[in-house]
């Protein structure tokens, strides 16, 4: 159950998502450009940000070729595949367009992530900006990363024209088990907000 409840409130609503990456878009410095890049590829990949900050530039560039990417690392040690849509391409190709533009060479084992120190961003330096933009966008949520995985999740399970949702979820997200993926068809905070006005 409390897995449940964590779920119910983390994650990002349509209205908070487009004013967090609305915000971060207003920035024109590259690391701006560069959390704005990473969110998106992260929300509409649904990779766990420990993943992402594995991720290379020959990774990348294997994903723009393929449509899939490969993630390796997961829980139990697996490696597997996430299909890339155009938003996630798009990400993606920003994310490849950004580093070089810090001035880091593409070089195929280098982080497709990179800080201002040419080192590859941290899990706590992914964190840290989330934290920051956050702030700035005037949020009244504390989001981390692992928000964007919620978000895809709840964002399939409300829009897909799949005849099984949830078995979509569970692909999307890797999930071994199916019962990992029934925390999404609960009601959440906009189907409360709903049925409280309705109620009224």
């Amino acid at each position: 159950m409390h897995y449940t409840r964590r779920v119910f409130t983390r994650y990002l609503t349509e209205a908070e998502e487009r004013q967090l990456l609305g915000a971060v878009r207003q920035y024109a410095d590259p690391l701006a450009q560069r959390d704005h890049a990473w969110m998106r590829w992260l929300r509409q990949t649904g990779i766990r940000v420990a993943a992402a900050s594995r991720f290379t530039c020959h990774d990348a560039r294997q994903a723009l070729a393929t449509g899939y990417q490969t993630v390796r690392g997961e829980k139990g040690g697996r490696t597997t595949t996430v299909y890339l849509n155009k938003r996630g391409r798009a990400a993606l190709q920003d994310l490849l367009r950004i580093r070089r533009a810090m001035g880091h060479p593409e070089h195929p084992e280098a982080p497709l992530v990179v800080s201002r120190k040419r080192r590859g961003l941290s899990v706590r330096s992914y964190q840290a900006r989330m934290r920051y933009w956050c702030e700035r966008a005037g949020l009244d949520v504390q989001a981390s990363p692992h928000w964007f995985r919620h978000t895809l999740a709840k964002r399939l399970m409300a829009r897909s024209t799949a005849t099984d949702p949830q078995g979509v979820v569970q692909l999307a997200l890797n999930h071994v088990s199916r019962e990992s993926t029934t925390v999404y068809t609960l009601p959440d905070r906009e189907d409360m907000q709903r049925a409280m006005e309705d109620a009224s």
